[in-house]
């Protein structure tokens, strides 16, 4: 079985192959007639959008690099999912603190102490202050994963903007029904054909 899966890896990678890069034609003609020339004859990039510039006001200010791109929307995205896991942040500490004292209480011993939960068992108010403490530490990790993933969608975002593409896209679909193909013989389908 295993010698299969690596013909079959072998076998596919053999046909794919990645991106050529821009013939000297093309660059000519598409990259350098769009771009303003600088007096010694160079293009000048400064009209193109700076991905480290994107990133380094996406670190700075979280949004920042979105706004950078002019992807407006992106940055409501960021600050609600940063609102929500300040609040689930907030929410989760409050109730650990609660839950941690209400432990204490129930299990230091003390006749004088306040019980502030007596109907509860101290397994279930550590199970709940462990909970608590759980979602808490995940609302960290989840701020550090946004704050990584808005600063990365910013770079990116800046460096497909170069990125060309033929205004030209179209997709057709077409039904063939009762169709005859020499290698399989006659079908029921549909065609779908890509032009870009």
């Amino acid at each position: 079985m295993r010698k299969f899966l690596v013909v079959c890896m072998v076998l596919i990678g053999s046909t794919l192959y990645a991106q050529k890069p821009y013939s000297a034609q093309y660059f000519q003609e598409t990259i350098l007639s769009d771009q303003p020339t600088s007096s010694n004859g160079l293009f000048d990039s400064s009209g193109w959008d700076n991905p480290k510039k994107a990133t380094v006001l996406a670190l700075v200010l979280p949004g920042a690099g979105q706004i950078y791109n002019k992807k407006y929307w992106k940055v409501g995205i960021v600050y609600a999912g940063i609102g929500g896991l300040v609040y689930m942040y907030k929410w989760n500490s409050d109730s650990l603190r609660n839950y941690q004292a209400i432990y204490t209480s129930k299990i230091d011993g003390d006749s004088t102490t306040l019980d502030l939960a007596p109907l509860r068992s101290d397994a279930s108010i550590k199970n709940k202050r462990d909970f608590h403490r759980r979602y808490r530490d995940v609302s960290i990790i989840g701020f550090v994963a946004l704050y990584a993933l808005q600063a990365i969608d910013a770079n990116v975002d800046a460096h497909l903007k170069e990125f060309r593409v033929n205004k030209d896209l179209s997709m057709k679909i077409s039904p063939d029904i009762y169709a005859f193909k020499p290698s399989i013989g006659r079908y029921n389908g549909l065609t779908v054909s890509l032009r870009f």
